[in-house]
């Protein structure tokens, strides 16, 4: 059984928010997670209840396995068929419209949690890929935080453009314009767009904190190299930030932007020091 299979069985049996959340990276994502649930659990809904038979789940199934040809038929066809694509490659001839577009949005929620998932499974994997087998006496807590310090920012990020990529369709596809879980996906792409923004940021905003650091610890090593006291350079240091900070915009170094144009305090310039091995 592949992974979107996995995942939608677990979903058609009410596990998958189970499964999810029991993940260490589940924090990370959970907004992410609870979004694509949501969609997933409305059309489990609209499509049989509180139940669903044998056929439908096999619709379901074989949808998720054929989205992607789906979509590109569905997204060509000037008469907005996509009912008529899911029912002929589900081989589910007696769904309605409302069921195929119901199996449809489902699989490209599914395909967006698996990418959420095989995410998650791999950091967790790669944490302890330099032991013979993972910790079993770790507090959750504990065990999570080791995980979370092992995730790759780049790696995050393009997860949750293929977690956006993966629902676009439900917005994108005409015959769904209408359907009342279209603002569902809409909001699920946001806020991934968002979240994917402020890692951005953060990365930015640390590259930035990286040149400005380096430029105290040149300066740091300056001051060593002509002889001063240990005990003088962190005052020195700072003084000199305050100085270059305080200088009008065209003449600070480049180093200095808008994230970091604030001077640090003399304790912070310390640390930088010290963490460096200046002091």
């Amino acid at each position: 059984m592949n992974d979107h299979q996995s995942i939608l069985r677990l979903a058609l049996s009410r596990g998958l928010f189970s499964y999810l959340s029991a993940q260490p990276l589940y924090d990370l994502c959970h907004e992410q997670v609870a979004d694509a649930c949501r969609l997933i659990d409305q059309c489990f809904l609209r499509i049989h209840g509180d139940d669903i038979n044998k056929d439908l789940a096999s619709m379901c199934i074989q949808t998720t396995i054929h989205e992607e040809t789906i979509f590109q038929y569905a997204s060509t066809d000037t008469k907005a068929r996509l009912a008529h694509w899911v029912r002929m490659y589900s081989n589910c001839y007696s769904a309605s419209e409302r069921d195929a577009h119901s199996a449809y949005i489902m699989a490209c929620a599914v395909k967006a949690l698996e990418t959420l998932a095989n995410w998650m499974q791999t950091v967790d994997q790669e944490a302890w890929s330099h032991v013979s087998e993972r910790p079993t006496d770790w507090p959750r807590d504990l065990y999570c935080q080791f995980v979370e310090m092992q995730v790759d920012p780049d790696e995050r990020i393009q997860t949750l453009d293929d977690y956006a990529l993966y629902l676009k369709p439900i917005i994108s596809l005409p015959c769904l314009t209408d359907d009342e879980l279209r603002h569902i996906a809409d909001r699920a792409i946001k806020n991934a767009i968002r979240k994917k923004g402020g890692l951005v940021s953060g990365m930015e905003r640390n590259e930035e904190i990286s040149v400005r650091d380096a430029a105290i610890v040149k300066q740091g090593l300056h001051y060593r190299a002509a002889g001063m006291p240990k005990r003088n350079v962190a005052t020195k240091v700072h003084a000199w930030l305050q100085g270059e900070v305080a200088k009008p915009p065209k003449q600070r170094p480049e180093w200095i932007t808008l994230e970091t144009e604030k001077a640090l305090t003399r304790k912070r310039v310390e640390a930088v020091l010290k963490r460096n091995f200046v002091l």
